[in-house]
């Protein structure tokens, strides 16, 4: 059992850097490339940053208005923060991208290229949940419809539509191995 090599391991891919004669270390493991010419690609980053832009600002801007009936209760709260938190996630990842430019090691194309469609769809779902949940509590209260409400009510549904877009847009895009 202790000689079967485990699959999984934290640091895997620390197995893909040797050490060469200088004692300097070099990555041997496998690299990604997007597949197309560098206009395709620059036009297929620019949505990507475009789309995970939208829903980053989209998600941020209702908490930096003035405080309505519907903004702080736990409601409402709720579903922002975990909303946050996946749009900070989607956003670290497509920073990624840009820190590797063109060639993507293997581990950084798994966290990135390979998981963002996944985090893009938890995104859109979060994003729809605190629509549902500030929609509930618009409606609940009975409030008038004052422009910030609004403002507040639009917001997680242009989030959700900037992470459906990223989505659809990461699925448009090749990527392949390098040789």
């Amino acid at each position: 059992m202790s000689d079967k090599k485990n699959h999984y391991r934290w640091r895997a891919y620390l197995d893909d850097f040797r050490m060469d004669a200088d004692g300097k270390y070099i990555y041997t493991g496998k690299r990604y490339g997007f597949d197309g010419e560098p206009r395709k690609r620059r036009i297929y980053l620019a949505s990507v940053v475009l789309c995970g832009l939208l829903s980053l600002l989209a998600t941020v801007v209702p908490e930096c208005l003035p405080p309505t009936e519907i903004s702080r209760t736990p409601l409402t709260l709720i579903p922002w923060a975990l909303q946050l938190i996946a749009s900070l996630i989607v956003s670290w990842a497509i920073c990624r991208i840009f820190a590797h430019a063109s060639e993507l090691r293997a581990y950084v194309y798994r966290a990135t290229v390979g998981s963002l469609p996944v985090k893009s769809i938890v995104l859109a779902s979060l994003s729809a949940v605190t629509l549902i949940c500030e929609t509930i509590c618009y409606f609940v209260k009975g409030l008038s419809p004052d422009g910030l409400t609004l403002v507040r009510l639009f917001c997680p549904a242009l989030s959700a539509l900037g992470a459906l877009l990223l989505f659809f847009t990461l699925r448009r895009g090749k990527w392949i191995e390098l040789p």
